[in-house]
């Protein structure tokens, strides 16, 4: 079985980050058979990048929450199950057979209602030195016939057997004294005996070392409509095969530990560590079992594998980061704080956007790639550089665009623009919203600024709106915590941003050399935050 390996943009993901983790996934796929890429986002997806999906026929990657370890990644999943009617014996040598410890029981509809692990056994064993019945429990004849080997001369082989069991091996007389209605006698070529047993109204008759009854016998337990079994093994081993004859049920564990696969390992860890038996049961919300996981099992469990594109920031990242094995970074940001425990493959380039990184990444491998996928390429070269205008435009994101737009023979400048149209049709979209589509956070030495964007092609729908995205920054203010959050509204065709400022505005003016009384400022040219605004800010605070 193939692994598979997560593909993740950041969070509040824009159209780079969803269609990188697309197109590299695909590209992965291509050129590594020994594993499975599959592209997870890590939000919702904003109105351009749900254009960009639509338009080229693309279904949105699936919503990962996060990666830490889970029951999944370090159960054991080829379980050996058994059904409550099966015998502590078949159950016992199919724990040899199979070399394991634990054995979930389930019922007919395969659904989980017990656990026999090598502690259950050993009790049982403990107690069949004490006064044991088959009234709990009651086997059937032919479950005996299977356990001892053996074959039915005469009887119902579906009769359930009563009473206790009692071995034959004393005086008539004494065998007389002992035996009860209903109890099960064991004895071998001792027709005295045997008679005695079927006039005392035994439930069954086993009668051991391969010795046939006599005629007589058999006619009378016909009469009595009494079973005679007949086993090779020698009437000791039969007394303790009679035993394990009985059903699982009889000793297994009712109340098991159990756990959902999805279930966070180290949220259930230190449960499994107390419990006595130290094995745990995985069933998933119908009870069907889909594992075991033991204290072994916590050793070394299996980490999951991601590539991480259009970031390497922790912050940025998906929950647990610091649990998985991260084997590539593809981006073109700073290089962001994560540690890796191995070497890894990073492919981190000064351009304008991820999908030109990849984009040259497919050429190398000479792979073309199909339209849909060129096509959220292209879309997210043109968004990332706010249609080849943006300062942090290179030559290689120029090219790129000539070189994809006319593989799918397509104008990029007009698809582009229709493309912002879509990004700019916030009027649904609370200021909330609005403020947390692109919102990226940086850790300073005094606290933790925010900046979120958006880039539109009419400014006016988002500034008549003014009063209220402020009222809401201050308000993500206070959650949050940020010593000031600053909102870029780009627009893209005049090239400038209306920047908002909220918390300590008076650090924006400090940063932007700018009057921000009205906490909320116009500068010509700014369309950038990676190369425009930050940059300012690392500088100025």
């Amino acid at each position: 079985m193939k692994n598979e390996i997560y593909v993740i943009g950041h969070k509040r993901p824009d159209t780079d980050s969803i269609a990188a983790a697309i197109s590299y996934a695909y590209l992965k796929n291509q050129i590594d058979n020994d594993n499975t890429y599959k592209p997870y986002r890590l939000g919702d997806i904003n109105p351009e990048s749900n254009f960009v999906l639509n338009y080229f026929s693309i279904n949105k990657p699936e919503l990962l929450e996060h990666v830490y370890i889970q029951v999944k990644d370090a159960m054991v999943k080829d379980v050996v199950l058994a059904k409550r009617e099966s015998t502590i014996f078949e159950i016992g040598n199919t724990m040899l057979e199979k070399h394991v410890k634990s054995i979930p029981i389930v019922d007919e509809e395969n659904k989980l209602i017990g656990l026999l692990t090598e502690r259950e056994l050993a009790r049982n064993f403990l107690k069949e030195i004490q006064n044991f019945t088959l009234e709990e429990n009651p086997p059937k004849v032919k479950d005996i016939i299977k356990t001892m080997d053996a074959k039915l001369i005469v009887g119902d082989e579906n009769k359930k057997l009563m009473g206790c069991p009692t071995i034959g091996a004393m005086t008539a007389e004494e065998v007389k004294r002992y035996l009860k209605k209903n109890d099960v006698l064991i004895t071998g070529n001792r027709e005295d005996v045997q008679k005695i047993a079927l006039e005392s109204g035994v439930s069954c008759l086993i009668i051991t070392g391969d010795f046939i009854p006599s005629k007589k016998i058999i006619n009378l337990a016909e009469e009595k409509n009494i079973p005679i079994v007949v086993t090779p093994h020698p009437t000791y081993v039969a007394g303790r095969l009679l035993r394990l004859s009985t059903h699982v049920e009889r000793i297994m564990s009712r109340n098991p530990l159990t756990t959902s696969p999805d279930e966070i390992l180290k949220d259930f860890e230190e449960e499994l560590m107390q419990d006595k038996k130290g094995v745990a049961v995985v069933v998933d919300k119908n009870g069907y079992v889909k594992g075991i996981i033991t204290r072994h099992d916590l050793i070394k469990p299996k980490q999951k594998k991601v590539i991480l594109v259009d970031h390497s920031e922790k912050s940025q990242s998906v929950e647990g980061i610091e649990e998985a094995e991260i084997l590539e970074i593809v981006d073109h940001h700073r290089l962001g704080g994560l540690e890796t425990g191995l070497p890894i493959t990073a492919h981190i380039r000064p351009v304008g956007c991820t999908n030109t990184i990849i984009w040259d990444l497919y050429k190398k491998h000479n792979i073309i790639p199909p339209k849909e996928i060129a096509g959220v390429m292209l879309s997210a070269i043109l968004s990332d550089t706010m249609l080849l205008k943006s300062p942090t435009t290179t030559d290689e994101d120029k090219k790129a665009v000539e070189e994809i737009s006319n593989l799918l023979k397509l104008d990029a400048i007009n698809y582009g623009i229709e493309m912002y149209k879509a990004k700019t049709d916030l009027e649904d979209f609370s200021e909330k919203q609005i403020l947390t589509i692109d919102l990226k956070e940086s850790r300073l030495s005094r606290g933790t600024i925010a900046i979120a964007q958006i880039e539109v092609i009419d400014v006016e729908s988002i500034l008549k709106r003014k009063d209220k995205i402020l009222n809401e920054m201050e308000k993500i203010v206070e959650e949050r915590g940020y010593i000031l959050f600053l909102f870029l509204l780009t627009d893209v065709l005049k090239e400038g941003s209306y920047i908002f400022a909220a918390g300590q505005y008076k650090l924006a003016e400090k940063i932007f050399r700018r009057d921000f009384s009205d906490k909320i400022s116009y500068l010509e040219g700014i369309v950038s935050r990676k190369k425009q605004v930050m940059p300012l800010v690392f500088r100025n605070t």
